[in-house]
């Protein structure tokens, strides 16, 4: 009999890659909103997405927020939410020439490396990012292919996602993970409170955009480390 493994969790934006071209990227947004629906909601500048507590926010929900003013159904945003997702994936793709979008954090990469390799860990991403832009985000910034994942086009909010890991995880790897099997390792504040949810080891790296330990009061992680080859995350991993 296989020995039981722990799964470990990966947010994408801000733990594993960083925005190189935050305005460039934000737009996205409006371009799927313009071709899928053929609504004109503006473009985004940086006030605008300030305007709203984002960070660490899942992208169906940051998109309803800003679409639903435009007379565009709740029925009909969910139904299109695979052709939005194909759009950003479009978008970013169209715009690579200029720039990178996003670049990997190296000891992210290193980290997600050694997790893939080790016989006693299985691993996915827990991100907001819909599936077909965080599968561009991945692949652009040259990290493995996770195959597992949990995405921001399956619930609006970060908890909510959450709550989908024990079964999602239980038909992929064809075993049972209980809460203390679970690590999510993620940069913000939502990514603690969502392990919370759940029951879950919450891991926080301090290489997110504009996040302090201080905003961590009310979900303090289980491990606050500045780097993901941290010894006491490898440690807990069982990686040295």
């Amino acid at each position: 009999m296989n020995k039981k493994k722990k799964l470990v969790l990966f947010d994408i934006d801000g733990t594993l890659i960083r925005a190189e071209r935050m305005v460039d990227n934000l737009q996205r947004f409006p371009y799927a909103v313009k071709k899928v629906f053929g609504v004109d909601i503006g473009a985004f500048t940086m006030e605008r997405w300030k305007s709203k507590n984002f960070n660490g926010a899942g992208d169906r929900y940051i998109l309803w927020e800003f679409i639903k003013d435009f007379g565009i159904s709740r029925d009909a945003f969910l139904d299109k939410i695979g052709d939005i997702g194909d759009a950003f994936a479009e978008y970013l793709e169209s715009i690579k020439d200029g720039g990178p979008s996003y670049t990997v954090i190296p000891e992210a990469k290193t980290l997600v490396e050694k997790v893939i390799s080790a016989d006693h860990l299985s691993e996915g991403v827990l991100t907001g990012n819909l599936g077909p832009s965080a599968s561009w985000k991945l692949r652009s910034t040259g990290l493995p292919d996770i195959a597992f994942g949990i995405y921001g086009h399956e619930a609006d909010e970060r908890n909510d996602l959450a709550r989908l890991i024990p079964a999602k995880a239980e038909l992929f790897f064809g075993q049972t993970f209980t809460p203390s099997d679970i690590i999510i390792i993620g940069d913000t504040v939502r990514d603690s409170e969502c392990a919370r949810v759940i029951g879950a080891t919450a891991v926080i790296v301090a290489t997110g955009w504009g996040v302090v330990k201080e905003d961590f009061a009310q979900f303090p992680p289980d491990m606050h480390i500045d780097s993901l080859i941290d010894g006491q995350l490898l440690a807990l991993l069982g990686l040295q």
